[in-house]
C-alpha cells in the first residue's frame, strides 16, 4: 500500500468507546443456528435431508447419520430456525435484543459462520432494496437494524449520531469498501495504552455519518457492489472474503439524578463471514483456489480461538489471522457476541454441516464481559475537536504531493483486479439471465400492488387535505408568534430604559449625599458662631439689667399686640384658603364630570362613526344597484351640502364672535388686577414713606422685623394674584381644549384656524406672562434697596427717601407701558378673529363654487344611477342627525359649565379683593400701638453701652452648592418604542444633565441663579380615547380613509401618515427654566433672619 493513500486517511477505528462506566458480569456468547432449505442442485440431486429441527423456532437440532451409524447427533442452542422460518422471525428473536443492548451503550456483534452456500449473506444482508421506504421481506439483519435503530431514536427524541463503516478482508487483506480510492489497503494495529487492556485499530478507514435509514442501506449496497464475488459449483455468487458492516450510535443521555449530560456509545459490528469450502468439490481453480485456502486459514484460526478459548489456554491465538484479530474483542473480550451458525439440511453437506455445529457448540462456552460505555458530553466534544485537528494536519500534509506514483507490484494488481471485474461481468450476465426469468414472475405482483397503490394514492389525497387544515393552523401560530416576538421586543426596549433612568438616579444620589456633607460641615460652623453670639448676648443682658423691667413690659404689649395681629391674619389667611380648595374641588370636580362626559360622547362617537363605516361598506356592495337613483337625488343632495357649508359658515362667525367676547373678557379681568396692584402698591409705598419718617430712630432690629411683615405681605398678595391668574390660564386652557373637541368634529379647516389662533394667542399670553415677571423682578430689586437703605439710615436717609419716590414713579411708568402694551395685542387679536370670519366665509364659499363644479361633472355619472340610494341616503341622514345631536348637546352642556366657571371666577376674584382690603386696614394701627411705645423704648436702650462682636475667622465662607432639583422618569412606553434609534445617548444624557441642575447661594453678599425646572409632560396611553375617521361621501373606494387619533389632555390631533390634513402637534419638551437674580448686601452681617434671605417666589408652571 502506497504511502499517500495511507496518509489521506488516518481515521481510527476503535473498537471500544472511549470511557468505560461500569462493569458488566460475564456472559456466554448466544449462538443461533439456522437452516436453509434444499437448493436447486440439490433437488435435482435427490440429495436427503439430515436435518431436523422442533418446529420452526425450537432449541433442539438432530442430525440423522444413517442406517450405519449406532445413534444420531443431537446439539442444543439458544435458538434453532427450520427453513420454514423468515428473515423477520430471525431479526425479531435473535436481533433485536443486541440492539438493545446497543442502545445502551453496549458493544455487540452478529456475525454469520457456516459452509459456503448455506445463506450467510441471505441473512446477513438479503434483498437491500426498497419500495417507498419500505423493505422487502427478504431483507437481511443490516437493513432491519438500520431501520429499526432510526424508528428507536425518532421515537426517543433524543439527541442522536450515527456512522457507519464497511470494510473486507480479502486475501488477508483489509479493503475500505466505502473509499474511492479501491487501491487502498487498510491496517490493524494494536493499542495497548487504552483503558488497560488491548484494542484493535483500522487505519485509514473511512467513517460516514447517516441521518436516515435510507442513506444506511444506501452505503450497504455502494459497498456491497464492491465485494470480491464469484460463482463456484457449489454457490454462484460466493463470497471470497470477510465483511464487518459497523454501525456507532451516539446518544445523549442524563444521569440519573438529571444534572449531567452523557453520551452512550454503542456499536454494532454485523460480520458476514466467507464460507468454509471443500475445493475438490466447488471446482475452485487457480485464483479461486487461493481464495478458498485463504478463506479456510482464516476460518481455521477462528477454530483454534475458539477452542482456545473454551480450554481456557493461557495463549489465545488472536495474531495469526486478521479475522481473529479483527474479532478479538468479540471472543472473550468486552462485547455481547451472536453467532448465527448456517447450515444445509442436505445429506451431502452431512460433514460441513457436523464442523458447523461443533464449533458453534464450542462457541457456547466462551464468555464474554461486557461493559456499559458512557461518555460525558464534554469529552466527547474533546475528542472530536483532537480527531479533526489530526485530519486537518494530514490534509495539508497530503496537498503538498503532487503527482500519481504506480510501482510494478501496483500496476499489476491493478491488471489482477482488471481481469477479475471481467469475469465478474460474465458471471453477472448469467445472473441477468436469472433476473428475468424472476422479472416475468414480478409482472404479476405489480398488478396487485398497482391496486394496492390506488388505495394509497386515494388515502394519500384525505391526508393532504388534512395537511392543508394543518397548513392553516401553522400559518396563524406563526402569526401569534410574529405578535409575541414584536411584545418582546418591546419589553426588552422598556426594560433598557428602565435600567438607565435606574443608573442616573444613583448618580443623582450620589452627588446629593456629597453636597449633602458638605452641607453639615458648614452648618456645624454655623452653630458654633450662634454659640459665640449666645455668649455675647448673656454679657450684653448683664449690661441691660437696670432697664428689664421697662423692656419687659413694653415688649409684653408689643407681643400682644403682634399676637392679635398675627391672629387676624391667619383667619384671613385660612378663611381665603378654605375657599380657594373649595373653588379648586368643586372646578375639579367639574372638569372629571365634564371629561366623563366628553368620554362618553366621544364613545358614541366612534359608534356612530363605525356604523357609518359598516354603512358605506354596505352601499359600495350594492352601488351597482344603487346608482339609478343618484340622478334623481342630486340636486336634492346639492341644496343640502349648500346648506351645511352655510350653516359651517355660521358656526365659524359665532366661534369668532366667542373668541372675541372671550378677549374682552379677559381684557377686563386684566384691567382689573393691574388696578387693584395699582393700588395695592401705591398704598404700600405711601406707608412706606410715612413709616420713614416717623421711625427714624428705632433700632436695626426692629425695622428688619417690620420689613419682614411688610415682605409676609407682599407675597401673600403675589400668591394671590398668582393663584387667580393660574385659575384663569387653566379655564381659558380647558376652554381652548373643548373648543378644539367641537371645531375638530364640525370642519377640519376651522381646525387649522384655530389652531393658529390659539398659537398666537399664546405667544402674547407668555409675553404678557414675561412682563409680570419682569414686574415681579423689578419690586425684588425695590424692596431689596429699601432694605440695603434701612442698613445705612443714618448716613443716607434723604438719598433712600428720594430712592423711593423714584422707584414708585418708574413703577407707575412700566404698569402703563404695560398696559398699553396688554391693549395693543388685545387688539391685534380682535384683528386676528376678524380675519379668521373672513377667512371661513371665503373657504366656505369657495367650497359651493366647488360644489357646483363637482355636480355638473356628475351628470355624466348619474346617467348610470339605480334605485335603492333612497334608503341608503336616509341611513346616512339619520346617523348624521344622531351625531349632530350629541354635538348639540354636550356644546350646550360646556357652554353651561363654561358660564358657571365664569361667574365662580368673577365672586373669587371680588372676595380676593376684599380680603386684600382687610388686610391692609389692619396694618394702619400699628403705628400708634407699637411704634411709639418702641420709641421711648429705644431711648431707654440707646444709652445702654452694648459689646460689639468680634469676628473670629471661622464662620463657613460662602460657597454654591449645585444639586440636581428634578428626578428623571422613564418616558411613556409608546414614546420609547418610537424613539428607538432616534436620540443618541451623548444628547440624552446632555438634555437630562441640563434640566435638573440648579445653583443654590447660601451667603448673603452673592448673586446667584435660581433655576425652577418645569416637569415635562409625557403623553399617556390611555389619554388617547377617541380616533375619527374621514370619509369622503362621494367617493366608494375605501383607500382613502385615514384615522384621526384626538388627545384631550394635550389639545391635540395626530393623523396617519398618508392622511391628507395638515398635522397638528405640540412637542413634549421641558420648558427653559427661568433665571432670577438676587442682589442682597451682607456687608457687617454674618446671620440673618430666614425670611430676609431672599425675596423669591414660587412660580406657577403655566408662567415661566
Amino acid at each position: 500500500m502506497s504511502a499517500t493513500a495511507a496518509g489521506t486517511k488516518r481515521k481510527e477505528r476503535d473498537f471500544e468507546a472511549d470511557v468505560v462506566v461500569g462493569g458488566g458480569e460475564e456472559t456466554n456468547i448466544n449462538v443461533v443456528v439456522r437452516c436453509r432449505g434444499r437448493s436447486q442442485r440439490e433437488v435435482k440431486e435427490n440429495s436427503a435431508v439430515v436435518v431436523n429441527s422442533d418446529g420452526v423456532k425450537g432449541q433442539m437440532i438432530e442430525l440423522s447419520m444413517g442406517a450405519n451409524a449406532l445413534s444420531n447427533k443431537t446439539y442444543s442452542f439458544d435458538r434453532v430456525f427450520s427453513p420454514a422460518a423468515d428473515q423477520a422471525m430471525v431479526f425479531d428473536d435473535t436481533v433485536k435484543p443486541i440492539l438493545e443492548e446497543m442502545l445502551a451503550g453496549y458493544n455487540c456483534t452478529i456475525f454469520a459462520y457456516g459452509q459456503t452456500g448455506t445463506g450467510k449473506t441471505y441473512t446477513m444482508s438479503g434483498d437491500m432494496s426498497d419500495t417507498l421506504g419500505m423493505l422487502s421481506d427478504e431483507a437481511g439483519i443490516i437493513p432491519r437494524v438500520l431501520q429499526q435503530l432510526f424508528n428507536k431514536l425518532e421515537v426517543e427524541g433524543s439527541d442522536s449520531c450515527v456512522k457507519c463503516s464497511f470494510i473486507e478482508l480479502y486475501n488477508e487483506e483489509l479493503r475500505d469498501l466505502l473509499s474511492t480510492d479501491e487501491s487502498a489497503k487498510l491496517k490493524i494495529y494494536d493499542d495497548a495504552s487504552r483503558k488497560g487492556h488491548a484494542t484493535t485499530l483500522v487505519q485509514g478507514m473511512e467513517e460516514k455519518h447517516i441521518k436516515n435509514a435510507a442513506e444506511g442501506i444506501k452505503v450497504l449496497q455502494e459497498g456491497s457492489l464492491k465485494r470480491q464475488v464469484a460463482a463456484t459449483k457449489c454457490n454462484d455468487l460466493s463470497s471470497r472474503g470477510h465483511t464487518i458492516f459497523t454501525i456507532t450510535a451516539y446518544v445523549k443521555k442524563t444521569n440519573e439524578q438529571g444534572a449531567e449530560e452523557l453520551v452512550s456509545a454503542g456499536k454494532l459490528n454485523l460480520v458476514d463471514l466467507a464460507g468454509s469450502e471443500n475445493i475438490q468439490r466447488s471446482g475452485a481453480e487457480n485464483k479461486r483456489a487461493v481464495e478458498a485456502g485463504l478463506i479456510n486459514k482464516s476460518l481455521l484460526t477462528l477454530g483454534r480461538v475458539i477452542n482456545a478459548l473454551v480450554d481456557r489456554s493461557p495463549h489465545i491465538p488472536y495474531r495469526e489471522s486478521k479475522l481473529t484479530r479483527l474479532l478479538q474483542d468479540s471472543l472473550g473480550g468486552r462485547t455481547k457476541t451472536c453467532i448465527i451458525a448456517t447450515i444445509s439440511p442436505s445429506k451431502s453437506n452431512l460433514e460441513e454441516t457436523i464442523s458447523t455445529l461443533e464449533y458453534a457448540f464450542r462457541a457456547k462456552n466462551i464468555r464474554n464481559k461486557p461493559q456499559l460505555h458512557m461518555i460525558t458530553k464534554k469529552m466527547l466534544l474533546r475528542d472530536f475537536t483532537v480527531e479533526i485537528e489530526k485530519l486537518k494536519s494530514e490534509l495539508i500534509s497530503t496537498r503538498q504531493r503532487n503527482g500519481v506514483y504506480l510501482s510494478n507490484d501496483m500496476y499489476e494488481e491493478m491488471t489482477a483486479q482488471s481481469e477479475s471485474r471481467r469475469i465478474v461481468m460474465e458471471e453477472q450476465s448469467a445472473r441477468l439471465e436469472t433476473l428475468e426469468t424472476n422479472l416475468r414472475n414480478k409482472v404479476q405482483e405489480l398488478f396487485s400492488l398497482n391496486i394496492s397503490f390506488m388505495g394509497m394514492k386515494k388515502e394519500n389525497e384525505a391526508t393532504k387535505t388534512q395537511l392543508e387544515d394543518t397548513q392553516g393552523v401553522l400559518d396563524q401560530t406563526d402569526i401569534i408568534l410574529a405578535a409575541t416576538r414584536k411584545t418582546l421586543a418591546e419589553e426588552t426596549e422598556l426594560r433598557k430604559a428602565h435600567e438607565e433612568t435606574e443608573e442616573r438616579l444613583t448618580e443623582i444620589g450620589s452627588a446629593l449625599i456629597d453636597k449633602l456633607q458638605k452641607t453639615v460641615k458648614d452648618v456645624k460652623g454655623l452653630h458654633a458662631k450662634n454659640k459665640r453670639k449666645s455668649d455675647l448676648h448673656l454679657l450684653n443682658r448683664t449690661a441691660w439689667s437696670s432697664s428689664q423691667s421697662q423692656v419687659a413690659e413694653i415688649t409684653s404689649m408689643v407681643e400682644r399686640r403682634i399676637r392679635m395681629f398675627q391672629k387676624e391674619q391667619q383667619e384671613q389667611i385660612l378663611g381665603v384658603s378654605k375657599r380657594m380648595e373649595v373653588f379648586v374641588d368643586e372646578e375639579l370636580q367639574k372638569v372629571s364630570a365634564t371629561q366623563a362626559f366628553l368620554e362618553e360622547n366621544l364613545d358614541t362617537f366612534a359608534e356612530s362613526k363605525r356604523q357609518l363605516l359598516e354603512q358605506k361598506q354596505k352601499s359600495k356592495d350594492d352601488m351597482d344597484e344603487v346608482l339609478e337613483e343618484i340622478k334623481e337625488i342630486r340636486d336634492n343632495v346639492k341644496e343640502r351640502v349648500s346648506e351645511s357649508l352655510q350653516a359651517i359658515a355660521h358656526a365659524a362667525e359665532k366661534i369668532a364672535g366667542d373668541v372675541l367676547s372671550e378677549m374682552a373678557d379677559f381684557h377686563g379681568q386684566l384691567h382689573t388686577s393691574y388696578s387693584s396692584l395699582g393700588k395695592d402698591f401705591k398704598s404700600i409705598f405711601e406707608e412706606l414713606v410715612r413709616h420713614i419718617t416717623t421711625q427714624r430712630l428705632e433700632s436695626d432690629n426692629l425695622r428688619r422685623q417690620l420689613q419682614s411683615a411688610t415682605n409676609t405681605i407682599m407675597l401673600q398678595n403675589a400668591n394671590i394674584s398668582t393663584r387667580m391668574q393660574e385659575a384663569l390660564e387653566e379655564e381659558r386652557r380647558v376652554a381652548a381644549e373643548e373648543r378644539q373637541k367641537l371645531l375638530t368634529q364640525i370642519s377640519a379647516l376651522i381646525t387649522t384656524q384655530a389652531e393658529a389662533q390659539e398659537s398666537r394667542f399664546a405667544e402674547r399670553t407668555s409675553q404678557v406672562q414675561k412682563n409680570m415677571t419682569d414686574y415681579n423682578a423689578s419690586l425684588e430689586g425695590a424692596i431689596s434697596q429699601y432694605g440695603q437703605g434701612m442698613d445705612s439710615w443714618d448716613e443716607k436717609e434723604g438719598e433712600l427717601l428720594e430712592e423711593v419716590k423714584k422707584s414708585r414713579e418708574q413703577l407707575k411708568t412700566k404698569l402703563k407701558d404695560d398696559w398699553n402694551a396688554a391693549e395693543d395685542r388685545s387688539n391685534a387679536i380682535r384683528t386676528t378673529a376678524n380675519q379668521v370670519h373672513a377667512e371661513t366665509v371665503r373657504v366656505v364659499g369657495a367650497q359651493i363654487d366647488d360644489l357646483d363644479i363637482q355636480m355638473e361633472a356628475m351628470d355624466d355619472f348619474v346617467a348610470r344611477a339605480k334605485s335603492e340610494s333612497g334608503t341608503h341616503h336616509e341611513t346616512h341622514v339619520q346617523a348624521f342627525q344622531s351625531l349632530t345631536n350629541t354635538v348639540d348637546q354636550s356644546f350646550s352642556n360646556i357652554s353651561t359649565h363654561f358660564k358657571t366657571t365664569f361667574d365662580r371666577v368673577k365672586n373669587l376674584g371680588e372676595g380676593m379683593e376684599l380680603d386684600t382690603s382687610d388686610l391692609r386696614d389692619g396694618l394702619e394701627p400699628l403705628t400708634s400701638q407699637i411704634c411709639q411705645p418702641l420709641a421711648s423704648l429705644r431711648e431707654q436702650v440707646g444709652k445702654t453701652a452694648l459689646q460689639d462682636y468680634r469676628p473670629t475667622g471661622e464662620t463657613p465662607q460662602k460657597a454654591q452648592y449645585q444639586f440636581p432639583t428634578s428626578l428623571p422618569r422613564t418616558e411613556a412606553p409608546d414614546l420609547i418604542f418610537s424613539k428607538t434609534g432616534e436620540e443618541t445617548p451623548d444628547e440624552a444624557s446632555t438634555e437630562a444633565d441640563d434640566s435638573r441642575n440648579t445653583i443654590v447661594f447660601a451667603d448673603l453678599d452673592a448673586s446667584e441663579k435660581m433655576s425652577s425646572p418645569t416637569p415635562s409632560s409625557a403623553d399617556s396611553l390611555s389619554d388617547r380615547i377617541a380616533r375619527l375617521r374621514e370619509v369622503n361621501p362621494n367617493v366608494s373606494t375605501s383607500h382613502t380613509t385615514s384615522a384621526i387619533n384626538f388627545e384631550p389632555g394635550s389639545s391635540l390631533m395626530s393623523a396617519a401618515s398618508d392622511h391628507t390634513m395638515p398635522l397638528f402637534k405640540r412637542s413634549n419638551r421641558s420648558t427653559r427654566t427661568s433665571l432670577r437674580k438676587h442682589d442682597l448686601l451682607g456687608e457687617g452681617r454674618e446671620n440673618l433672619p430666614l425670611t430676609a434671605l431672599s425675596e423669591a417666589r414660587r412660580k406657577s408652571p403655566r408662567m415661566s
